[in-house]
């Protein structure tokens, strides 16, 4: 019987540390991360996810994280952190890698199914809403610009109440 090896990583204060080479080259492989010196460097979707599929332990010091941990963490500096989260989620779920688009004026930012960043450019930008979120026509207007502008697709991703996911692409068409 083949013995299931535990593979741990470290939080300190909002991200998670990987030092293990082996754990490292398993996550990068499949897109996660980013490396910081001797270190790869876990986003906190990155690590509720890997968690929650039980791909890794998440220690503070000694002591094991719970997801729930994890969550309140990143709803501490973002309320919409449960909701990004959720999104994160079904979207590698669906194959595709997923990194934070901040720098890119996106929640989000989505490379072609099956490709990593620095394989090709991304292919789409995310802004999360919830569904009772109000967004704007000066807020559409500015995501489909932006998007164009990077050559990307913009997409809202709007979570219900029952966490489901719906994906609405905006485009600007010149007539």
């Amino acid at each position: 019987m083949k013995k299931k090896i535990i593979m741990e990583a470290q939080l300190i204060e909002n991200k998670v540390l990987v030092e293990d080479s082996t754990l490292k080259g398993i996550l990068v492989e499949k897109g996660f991360g980013e490396n910081k010196g001797r270190n790869l460097v876990l986003d906190l979707f990155e690590a509720i996810y890997l968690k929650t599929n039980g791909k890794i332990v998440i220690l503070q010091g000694k002591k094991k994280v719970s997801e729930k941990k994890l969550l309140e963490i990143g709803m501490k500096k973002d309320k919409k952190f449960y909701a990004k989260s959720v999104v994160y989620s079904n979207i590698k779920e669906n194959g595709y890698c997923i990194k934070t688009g901040l720098k890119f004026g996106f929640d989000f930012r989505v490379y072609p199914k099956g490709k990593k960043m620095g394989e090709t450019h991304s292919q789409f930008g995310v802004h999360v809403a919830n569904e009772s979120e109000r967004i704007s026509m000066t807020q559409i207007s500015r995501m489909t610009r932006l998007a164009g502008n990077i050559h990307i697709k913009a997409i809202v991703a709007v979570i219900d109440h029952e966490n489901s996911v719906n994906y609405y692409i905006l485009e600007r068409k010149l007539l």
